[in-house]
């Protein structure tokens, strides 16, 4: 059996801390991302608008506005796109975790750490997404077995 090489994963990082976004950013192109990068609420919302990315890192705290305003407008213009938010104060984001593919606390443990979040945040989407195509089709089927006998499936 052939392993194959892992798809190269589209992202999407939003800071307005230029020497993180920097940082990061050349870190996991040399990880084999696709990278963009916005350093404003604005200009992230503008990528968005533009390109269906596989995955998004944003920071909780940005000038004038958070990351969470970020999620907001993904989870409206691009609910395939995973979503990991980045903070050094974690206390306000916790409610917002469930709507989250991941986490990352700064300062990085590793950019080895950030590089698999990563990953794992879009295998996480990827697996909700097809659970709930799954989920749909389970009703449909559902749906069309409790019809009236002239209008079920054979």
């Amino acid at each position: 059996m052939s392993v194959g090489v892992p798809p190269r994963r589209s992202l999407l990082i939003v800071d307005d801390d230029v020497d993180i976004l920097r940082l990061v950013s050349l870190a996991m192109k040399a990880r084999d991302f696709e990278v963009a990068t916005a350093s404003t609420l604005e200009e992230g919302v503008t990528q968005i608008e533009r390109t269906v990315f596989d995955v998004v890192l944003t920071d909780k705290n940005l000038k004038g506005a958070t990351g969470l305003e970020l999620i907001d407008a993904l989870s409206i213009r691009s609910p395939t796109t995973a979503i990991v938010l980045m903070t050094a104060y974690p206390e306000g984001a916790l409610g917002r975790l469930a709507s989250l593919d991941g986490y990352l606390a700064k300062p990085f443990k590793s950019l080895d750490v950030v590089a698999q979040t990563l990953h794992d945040a879009v295998e996480r989407r990827g697996r909700a997404l097809q659970r709930q195509k799954l989920l749909g089709q389970l009703g449909d089927v559902k749906t069309a077995l409790s019809g009236p006998p002239n209008k079920r499936i054979t």
